[in-house]
Parts: structure tokens; C-alpha cells; sequence
């Protein structure tokens, strides 16, 4: 477990997605990651909350920050009651800057590293990103009531 607090004060996402200059925080970078990563372009709010596991005020005020930064517009679809978030212009151009910073990144990281050694790298950051999902999975709503119902689940409380 002594691992997590050193890789957390390592990882400096601005370097890492190649952001000099742009003025935006940790969470707000994560906000763009997650909306930018959305299969049609656009997400509620409600949505971009459960993504980051955080509440949904804690996410409106993420989305409010960003929209006057250019980044996100709001948009409402036929039914009024809802608001989708999608990137602006800017932020398309933002998240692909994004992208191919962190892209360019790796490569430069791997290229002094053996194949072997990339395989037994590239499975490892599988294996997190397995365990990421697991945890993300076990403060859903739908692991919760699976949980309780008891049959058909598994010992680690995820639905089988």
C-alpha cells in the first residue's frame, strides 16, 4: 500500500497530458477526460458525478467552472428536466492536445524499455485499471441491491 501515496505524488497530469499553460485543476482535467471519453459526445451531470464518485453539487459546480472556461457548453435535449454537458470547440481541441500529449508521453517512456519488460508493464496497468473498475463497481447502485439479495453473488459482493 506504500506504493499509492508515492505514485499519487508523482503523478502531475498536467505534464502528463501535456497542459502547460492551461489553466485548468486536477478535477477539472478528469471532468474533460470523462466527458470527452463519452460515446456520443455529451453527458448529464448526474453521470459525470457517478463517474468520478463524487456528488452531484461537487460535479454541477465542475461543469459551471468549465462552461465559463469555454470548455463545456449546456444543451437540453426533448425532454426540458434534462441538461447535457458536451465539449466546446476549445475542449475538442483541448482533449485531443490531451490525448496526444499522454500518447507522445508513453511512447518517449517506453521506447528505453525491453519488450518483456513493456508486456509485463502493460499487463500490470491492466490489472489496475481491473481493480480501478472493481471498486468503482462496488459503490454502484446495482452492486448495492445485488448485495443484499444474496444469491448469485459473489464473495467480494459483485453480482456473478
Amino acid at each position: 500500500m506504500r506504493l499509492l501515496p508515492a505514485v499519487a505524488v508523482d503523478l502531475r497530469l498536467a505534464a502528463l497530458f501535456d497542459l502547460e499553460g492551461v489553466d485548468l485543476t486536477t478535477n477539472q482535467v478528469l471532468t474533460l477526460s470523462v466527458v470527452a471519453t463519452a460515446e456520443d459526445g455529451r453527458m448529464k451531470a448526474g453521470t459525470i458525478a457517478r463517474r468520478l464518485a463524487i456528488s452531484f453539487p461537487a460535479a454541477t459546480a465542475l461543469v459551471d467552472r468549465l462552461v465559463t472556461a469555454g470548455v463545456f457548453e449546456r444543451s437540453r435535449g426533448n425532454d426540458r428536466r434534462v441538461v447535457w454537458v458536451s465539449l466546446t470547440e476549445s475542449g475538442q481541441e483541448l482533449a485531443a492536445r490531451m490525448r496526444d500529449g499522454l500518447a507522445s508521453r508513453i511512447e518517449v517512456a517506453l521506447d528505453g524499455i525491453d519488450p518483456s519488460s513493456q508486456d509485463a508493464l502493460l499487463e500490470a496497468l491492466r490489472r489496475v485499471a481491473q481493480f480501478a473498475k472493481r471498486m468503482g463497481d462496488l459503490g454502484s447502485p446495482k452492486v448495492a441491491a445485488a448485495r443484499t439479495k444474496g444469491p448469485g453473488v459473489s464473495s467480494d459482493g459483485l453480482p456473478l
